[in-house]
Order: structure tokens, then sequence, then C-alpha cells
């Protein structure tokens, strides 16, 4: 069964229950280490659109004596729709920069964990030509180096060490990409295509992705 994300934040690898972080920094004795579970959360709410993470993070700011954030006015305005499409984009830039500014190693250890999440959290991946999903995210939203060619020795570089023998990625598994997309969308951006068979594991895998590099950067 498919859990739901937006109550889960990513942190140094790892999802948390959101509950389990505020706790986290409540209990940490120092402003300085609540920080950092706090910004992970902002990060959190920031993803999901939610103003009541900041009210938490500003009542764990006051019991540090910590001045308040200020709550984003559009937030509550009645244009909300413009808001979110506003939101969505400073996002996708900001995991973009996050990407960007990572280690290659440290880029591979959170997709991993990525990789980890979406298994847990669905049961969207249960395929091989299921990385099909995975290398389009990367290509269209985070590096447009990726492509067929490339792609085989990335997956193998972030694939968790408990993944499923029988869902490791083979060395014709990129060669099935083609036949599986309707001509048309075979140069478009996952999320422009007409028929893209991998949509709902496209959808799920970036919201975990973003989660996850936001958290890095946020």
């Amino acid at each position: 069964m498919t859990k739901d994300l937006s109550t889960y934040v990513f942190l140094d690898g790892v999802f948390f229950k959101e509950e389990q972080l505020v706790k986290m920094a409540v209990n940490a004795g120092s402003f300085a280490v609540a920080e950092h579970y706090l910004c992970a959360y902002l990060a959190h709410g920031l993803l999901y659109g939610r103003q009541d993470v900041i009210d938490r993070v500003n009542e764990v700011r006051q019991q540090y004596q910590v001045l308040p954030f200020k709550k984003p006015e559009n937030l509550t305005s009645g244009n909300r729709s413009e808001y979110d499409r506003g939101r969505m984009e400073s996002v996708e830039l900001k995991v973009r920069k996050a990407y960007g500014q990572m280690t290659k190693e440290r880029r591979q250890e959170t997709l991993r964990s990525c990789l980890q999440m979406l298994r847990m959290q669905s049961e969207l991946f249960n395929h091989k030509n299921d990385w099909m999903g995975i290398m389009l995210v990367l290509r269209d939203r985070l590096d447009g180096s990726v492509n067929q060619n490339n792609f085989t020795d990335l997956a193998r570089k972030i694939t968790p060490e408990d993944w499923p023998d029988a869902l490791h990625i083979g060395d014709h598994t990129t060669k099935n990409f083609s036949r599986l997309l309707e001509a048309g969308d075979r140069t478009e951006a996952y999320y422009d295509m007409d028929a893209n068979p991998q949509a709902r594991l496209c959808d799920k895998f970036w919201e975990i992705v973003i989660q996850a590099f936001l958290t890095e950067n946020p």
C-alpha cells in the first residue's frame, strides 16, 4: 500500500516521520543542533505548500528564544494556483542547484536513498523496464547529459545493496526504452508525453527526489 510521502521528511539520507523530526529538534539541547532538523522540516513545508510547518518550526524556535519566521503573504492570498505554479518552479530550480553542487558520490548516495524510498512507498517499480522511468526523471529534471548510452553504468552505481536481483538493470535494458515509447513521445520530456507508460512511477520518483535534494540545500 502506498503511504503518504508528505508525512516523511528527508534528512541525512533517511526519511523521518515529521513528528519524530520535531521531537528531535525539541530535544536537541541547543539551537545549533535543532536548526539542522528545522531546516529540513522547512524544506519539507516548502515542497508541500504547508504553512502549518512554519507555525510548528516557530514554536520550536520560541523554545530556544530565537525570533520566529514571518509567513509569506502569498500563502494566504486568494491567488493560490499562481502561487503553487511559482512555488514548483522555484522548487525545481533549488533541486537542480543542490544536485549541481554535490559531489558525484553524494549525488549517487542520495539517489540510492530515493530508490529505497520508492520501493518502500509504492509498488510501482516491479520490472527491469521500470528503470526507464528513473532515467527519464534524471534526464528531464536533473541532468541533461543522462542518456541511454550512459545510464546503465549510473543505474548500477545507485542501485541499493538490498535491491532484488530480478530488478537490477541488465546490459540490454536501455535498448527497450525506444520500443516502449510512442514515436511522437521519444523526443519529449516525460511530463510532456502523450502516452508515458511510466507516468505514475516518474511522478512518484520525482516527488521523492524533490524532497531528498531540497533538504540537502533548503
